[in-house]
């Protein structure tokens, strides 16, 4: 098997080799578009910091208008072309004003008819788009090129689920800048190249599962949530597909890790199969499901991609007795967050699960309310303590009530033992008394908040947000290994910010994966008012979420990344999943779980034979 080292190399010396083939043909071939950066161009959306509309999985789709329509405008820095969709246009869309060819990332060309637009304006500001292709798909949806897109960098913040325009800058001129505001946490900086044909934005990624390794150059894409790998190159290098029914080409891959740089990507991922993809230049695509796990900063014109998140190390520590799982810092009110920093490195923390230990963390900690759009403290690792506090929180050693709606959490300190004179217990008998056994060593995970501090509080991050047509959305992120899954239990607020009595458990589910995931979910959605009736009306009261609670461990009726209501009543569990490429919260088969025989007394308890 190739070491960690020597694949680290080779991902260098692919990358280093790929760059310069693109140079080359770009200097050769004429091909790189440069486009104009005049104030038209480049003053609409610059500084303007825009809310993505809630969705479970990280999709770039903001809020625009086209003429006097409300659209989603997603937007697509791998497209040359700006697309609206016919259903965009009441009573059908213009005559078009002729037709364009232009690249896709697959390979090959396309032809568009290319139809005038009424005013485009997002966040407020007019977007000079004046014409676009005309697409067939629904339901309305505007797609911004980057033919609009390519004098801007967009900084992506998957916790608060925005995106930030700021002026794309060359190269050079940025590391200096990212070091010096980025001290307490952990920048990775990926080179970008550009594709000779399409112009979009192309890195050099590592695949893997098992022994076999797929590197080479793959899209940056900012539209379609997943990855995707070419299924020829993917096969040739041994990377197997999961089974589809038979006779039917793979639609999807499940790999052990998909890698921009030596440990800096997603693991485990389940990625999509393309079975046509006939691009010379590329393997596949790179989505949000592995660059939005990092605070990201994509800028294809400076040609690099900024990856931050917060740092990580591993500490041990002494685990004594049952162990419970953290109180939380408080969020009150939408648009409150509590947050940990958005980025950091590993300091002595190996692959996933390498230093996390299985076990939930112990004891709880409190936190003061914290005004709207602020924001508060994430869970800690303490001793639970009986008083209730109101006053700001401490960060390792807070105290709170139990709640009555959280799930059982047992105290991890236990009751000293009286003694009777002369250091013995009244029931200490005559035996000599034997050393007391150590206890046991855990490896365990600290994040780094947004001053460098390290807690495990920093690891787990909420941000509550009001949503404009109405209702709440929260958004749950974990900053850690997940070598089991976790969950982030809720608790509901009421306008006076105190927790309402709501009968139910709510939460936010994780599959076992390496840190950064996030997700959005509105509380409630809309199908629990049919499955749980009394839960969905008792969440319609609440005004926002505090985080309560964090456990190790995956919620078994919720396989990926997931919202759950429990009615506590029934104790009847219901989820609202990320879509997958398997389908809407379908989670990829292990492939590392081998069968076993079933154990002793289940196989006396089998039928015999028939004789």
């Amino acid at each position: 098997m190739t070491s960690p080292s020597r694949r680290s190399s080779n991902l260098r010396a692919v990358r280093g080799a790929f760059l310069l083939w693109v140079g080359l043909s770009v200097v050769g071939a004429g091909c790189h578009r440069e486009v104009a950066s005049g104030p038209s161009r480049s003053e609409g959306l610059t500084g303007r910091t825009l809310p993505l509309l809630a969705s479970p999985a990280l999709r770039l789709t903001v809020a625009g208008r086209l003429g006097t329509r409300v659209v989603p405008v997603v937007l697509d820095v791998a497209r040359p072309l700006s697309m609206v969709s016919q259903e965009c246009f009441d009573g059908g869309p213009p005559a078009p004003d002729g037709t364009v060819r232009a690249p896709e990332i697959a390979g090959g060309f396309r032809a568009w008819p290319v139809v005038p637009l009424p005013v485009l304006t997002v966040g407020g500001a007019s977007v000079p788009l004046r014409t676009a292709g005309l697409s067939g798909e629904k339901p309305c949806s505007l797609t911004l090129g980057s033919d609009v897109l390519e004098p801007y960098a967009l900084t992506v913040d998957p916790l608060r689920r925005e995106v930030t325009f700021t002026a794309s800058r060359p190269r050079e001129a940025q590391p200096a800048a990212e070091v010096a505001s980025d001290a307490a946490r952990e920048v990775h900086r990926v080179e970008l190249s550009r594709e000779p044909v399409g112009d979009w934005p192309l890195l050099a990624v590592r695949v893997s599962q098992g022994e076999a390794e797929l590197t080479g150059p793959f899209v940056l894409t900012t539209r379609e949530p997943f990855s995707r790998i070419a299924v020829g190159p993917a096969e040739a290098q041994g990377l197997q597909p999961l089974e589809t029914v038979a006779h039917l080409p793979p639609r999807t891959f499940a790999v052990d890790s998909v890698d921009v740089a030596e440990g800096v990507g997603a693991r485990p991922l389940v990625v999509e199969a393309a079975g046509r993809w006939d691009s010379p230049s590329s393997l596949g695509r790179l989505g949000p499901d592995v660059w939005g796990r990092f605070t990201a900063t994509l800028d294809a014109k400076g040609g690099v991609l900024v990856l931050r998140r917060p740092r990580v190390r591993a500490v041990d520590e002494t685990e004594v007795g049952s162990v419970s799982s953290p109180r939380a810092g408080r969020a009150e009110g939408p648009d409150a967050s509590a947050t940990s920093p958005r980025s950091t490195t590993t300091e002595g923390a190996g692959g996933m699960g390498a230093s996390a230990s299985s076990t939930p963390s112990a004891g709880t900690v409190g936190a003061a309310p914290v005004p709207s759009g602020g924001t508060a403290s994430s869970p800690s690792r303490s001793t639970t303590s009986p008083a209730a506090t109101t006053g700001t929180a401490p960060r390792a050693s807070g105290t709170a009530s139990p709640s009555p709606e959280s799930p059982a959490r047992p105290t991890a300190s236990a009751a000293p033992t009286a003694q009777a004179p002369g250091g013995t217990s009244p029931s200490t008998s005559s035996e000599p008394a034997r050393p007391a056994t150590p206890s046991p060593v855990a490896r365990r995970q600290q994040c780094t908040d947004a001053h460098g501090v390290f807690s495990e509080e920093a690891c787990y991050g909420l941000h509550v947000r009001k949503e404009p047509e109405g209702g709440i959305s929260v958004v749950g992120a974990v900053f850690r290994d997940l070598p089991e899954g976790g969950r982030l239990h809720l608790e509901p607020v009421g306008a006076d910010g105190q927790r309402l009595e709501s009968g139910c458990g709510i939460g936010l589910s994780f599959p076992a994966t390496s840190r950064g995931l996030t997700t959005q979910h509105r509380l409630p959605w809309p199908s629990l008012a049919h499955a749980l009736p009394v839960c969905h009306a008792a969440l319609v009261q609440a005004r926002g979420f505090n985080l309560a609670l964090f456990e190790e461990g995956s919620q078994p009726e919720c396989p990926t990344a997931c919202a759950f209501v429990t009615e506590t009543s029934s104790r009847r569990t219901v989820c609202e999943c990320q879509p997958t490429p398997l389908g809407e919260g379908v989670a990829a088969p292990s492939r590392k779980a081998p069968s076993r025989e079933p154990p002793r007394e289940e196989r006396e308890l089998e039928p015999d034979d028939p004789s």
